[in-house]
């Protein structure tokens, strides 16, 4: 009986097992860059609170346009009397309605302020999208930075245990010196170091885009590569650049809108001197008894219906509520919006140009540091047969990687550059 239970105890820990591991088990989630843009608009908490906004105005929107309605009410009420020995009692039911035919226009300057607040509220959550984007980019760009550099540092440290491998057996039959071999193994533990401190940075970035994305903790993100073709090193002019971004970008448009809203301030404070006009309707029946009776011992019951129809009119004459100084101060805030327009517009147009010209810098480095790569890695392979051949020695072999990994760092560094700036170039371009 003992084995059967040691084995039944077996079996019920390794299903516990099994289970722990579904549990744990992730899911992975595999996307391009464009993919992870379109992710992050809809799931990053700063779109989404952007969106939550928009709602917000609509709501008020909604709520404005109410006010051009009529206002429509009802009244029922019954009440109880002693004078006395006499009892009395009465009742009244009754509906009325009132609506504002000119109110020096401040329904219409509420409802133009919810109209032009909702258009803001739409394109702050575009900026938001543009800021989110341009953080994603960056963070993808990065990760797949990383990804390439560990790559072909992996493929480096291979190529250091071949050489320590071989500097070993060269060591042992006396072609090579001990501070020869010294230097093999210094330079894979370098090799080593390099390739789990990739690994490190690897999954660093790989949780700042995770958070971007606002995934949740049991997916793992698997990114796409992103190749460069010839075509994608062909700008456009910079007139054409400037006149899509001008007409795409949020910022320029909520400053407009900015300036709209400053002069419908100016228009609200002008309404008060202007005079009001509303119609008011409205009908009740009322009914009750004093308590008296009539010749043949009959309660003496008294009712009616009551209707009336009338026109306000109200005309300022004197208004000590500070009008006037509200009227100053709008004209103020409207000088002021179109200034912080001209800014703005001015900035962006440097900020464009800024761009522009540091992705034109960034591809003249990836293209020379891209040839320059390709002759270090050709004078490495040619060291490399030198060495294997004797004709030349440890140091000079080292030095020769060390050259062909600097420019291979530089070279993918200008590449990833260029691409986040042509990237950055293409978002400031296109409409969310």
């Amino acid at each position: 009986m003992a084995p059967h239970r040691h084995n039944t105890r077996l079996g019920f820990l390794c299903v516990c097992l099994c289970f722990c591991l579904c549990g744990q088990a992730q899911d992975t989630l595999r996307l391009s860059l464009d993919s992870c843009l379109s992710y992050a608009y809809r799931h990053n908490g700063a779109v989404r609170i952007a969106q939550l906004a928009v709602e917000s105005a609509e709501v008020s929107l909604h709520s404005a346009r109410w006010q051009f309605l009529p206002k429509i009410s009802s009244s029922a009420g019954e009440y109880w009397s002693k004078n006395g020995d006499q009892y009395s009692s009465d009742y009244n039911v009754g509906a009325y309605a009132s609506v504002t035919l000119f109110d020096g226009m401040n329904r219409w300057n509420n409802y133009r302020q919810s109209t032009l607040t909702l258009q803001q509220s739409q394109l702050r959550t575009q900026q938001s999208c543009r800021s989110v984007g341009e953080q994603v980019g960056n963070a993808y760009l990065t990760l797949l930075m990383a990804l390439e550099k560990l790559h072909y540092q992996l493929l480096q440290l291979e190529n250091c245990r071949q050489l320590q491998a071989e500097g070993l057996l060269r060591y042992k039959v006396g072609k090579i010196l001990e501070s020869d071999y010294l230097l093999l193994q210094a330079n894979l533990l370098r090799a080593k170091s390099e390739a789990d401190n990739l690994r490190l940075t690897v999954e660093e970035c790989r949780l700042t885009l995770q958070s971007l994305l606002n995934l949740p903790e049991n997916v793992v993100l698997d990114i796409m590569p992103l190749d460069l073709n010839p075509y994608d090193t062909i700008l456009p002019p910079i007139s054409a650049v400037m006149r899509s971004a001008l007409e795409s970008q949020p910022d320029i448009k909520v400053a407009r809108i900015d300036v709209e809203i400053a002069r419908v301030g100016v228009r609200a404070a002008r309404s008060v001197y202007l005079p009001s006009l509303s119609l008011s309707a409205g009908g009740s029946f009322y009914g009750g008894n004093q308590g008296l009776v009539d010749d043949f011992g009959r309660v003496i019951t008294q009712s009616g219906l009551n209707s009336n129809i009338g026109f306000s009119l109200s005309i300022p004459i004197l208004n000590y509520s500070g009008a006037g100084e509200r009227l100053k101060q709008s004209k103020i805030n409207l000088r002021q919006a179109e200034i912080e327009q001209e800014r703005q517009t001015n900035e962006f147009r440097q900020a464009v140009t800024k761009t522009y010209l540091a992705t034109r810098q960034s591809l003249n480095n990836y293209l020379s540091s891209k040839e320059l790569e390709k002759a270090y890695r050709a004078n490495y392979e040619v060291c490399r047969k030198r060495y294997d051949e004797g004709k030349v020695g440890i140091v000079e072999l080292l030095r020769q990687q060390d050259s062909y990994l600097d420019a291979l760092n530089e070279c993918l560094q200008n590449k990833y550059t260029y691409i986040l700036n042509m990237k950055l170039l293409e978002l400031i371009q296109n409409e969310l």
